[in-house]
């Protein structure tokens, strides 16, 4: 923890100890061991406020790479690392799961890459900017987004931190924007976000991500004209994360035969995970949502916002190995 951290934990134990154990805190009859305790108590109520607050700000981090079209930097920098962490990320949106960290890349990153690509192409043509000999990097650059707004707030947040200090879910609801320069008008997209979150080295990364779409249409537009499939890699109308999965892949991952993905680990499940919009519903189910409560420490077999145990076997993934790894601290 840095310094700073360390010395606003140490004042807010000082803080709660001095409430708790009040005037008579110095009386006779408490113990030493008493203070100690108490001091224990209070330290642990600090620390779970900091990880509460750090949690939540990993997911507004999330929100502003998304926004910006960095998911390369999201992924490297707030996303697991650890090996049997990223062996078990997951990426779920209504119409199912996409399994390890590689697969979570390949749609989220490469795939989205190149539909920021296309329309930064397509609108560096249009408004007459000469790309000639530029890099796909000068190309990106010139457009800066531009022609691309995706933007989610979060709202609502619950956030329960284990017990033991390892990892946390989380649930926010959130209302978004999605506009393309080459759609007429800009569409409103409803969601719930659900996620798992671990500590690698002391610092909170995301570990399971779940998208939950409500619905989404046009501004001016009646709801019965909305679509609840989920949000696409680059905005509405192209493939990418969390759009119409091409060939039944979700999030509209590439299934080409030109990626190898031999030494990958995970995969790709296709399954509803949340029931549809529709004309008789403004909102889907949310009994298809686990919303946080708190839990002593990690146990796949509870409401999580990740894949079941089941499903991981299916992958040819065992929990097993993650458990060991968590143990021993990896």
């Amino acid at each position: 923890m840095k310094k700073t951290g360390k010395i606003l934990l140490s004042l807010a134990c000082v803080i709660a100890l001095m409430m708790s154990v009040g005037a008579g805190a110095f009386a006779a009859e408490l113990t030493l061991e008493d203070v100690y305790a108490e001091a224990q108590e209070a330290k642990a109520m600090a620390q779970r406020a900091l990880d509460q607050q750090a949690v939540e700000n990993i997911m507004s981090r999330h929100v502003l790479y998304h926004c910006y079209g960095e998911h390369r930097e999201e992924m490297e920098e707030i996303w697991v690392q650890e090996p049997a962490n990223q062996a078990t990320a997951t990426f779920g949106r209504n119409q199912g799961y996409e399994v390890g960290y590689d697969y979570i890349w390949q749609s989220y990153v490469e795939e989205h890459d190149a539909s920021w690509l296309t329309s930064a192409t397509e609108w560096c043509l249009e408004n007459g900017v000469d790309i000639s000999g530029m890099t796909d990097e000068e190309i990106i650059d010139v457009y800066g987004g531009v022609g691309q707004l995706l933007l989610h707030v979060t709202t609502t947040a619950i956030i329960e931190i284990a017990d033991d200090g390892l990892t946390a879910k989380g649930y926010w609801y959130t209302p978004g924007l999605l506009k393309q320069t080459d759609f007429d008008n800009a569409d409103s997209m409803w969601e719930n976000y659900g996620a798992d979150f671990i500590k690698e080295n002391g610092e909170w990364k995301i570990w399971h991500l779940h998208m939950y779409t409500d619905f989404q249409c046009e501004f001016g537009t009646s709801f019965t004209g909305s679509t609840s499939s989920g949000e696409l890699g680059g905005a509405p109308g192209t493939t990418g994360i969390g759009g119409p999965p091409p060939g039944g892949a979700p999030g509209g991952a590439s299934t080409s035969s030109d990626v190898d993905t031999s030494g990958w680990i995970g995969g790709k499940i296709n399954q509803s995970t949340y029931k549809q919009w529709s004309t008789k519903r403004l909102r889907a189910d949310m009994a298809s949502i686990p919303i946080p409560l708190p839990y002593a420490s990690w146990d796949f077999s509870e409401p999580n916002y990740g894949v079941t145990v089941e499903q991981y076997a299916s992958l040819g993934i065992d929990v097993n190995d993650w458990y060991a790894a968590h143990a021993s601290g990896q």
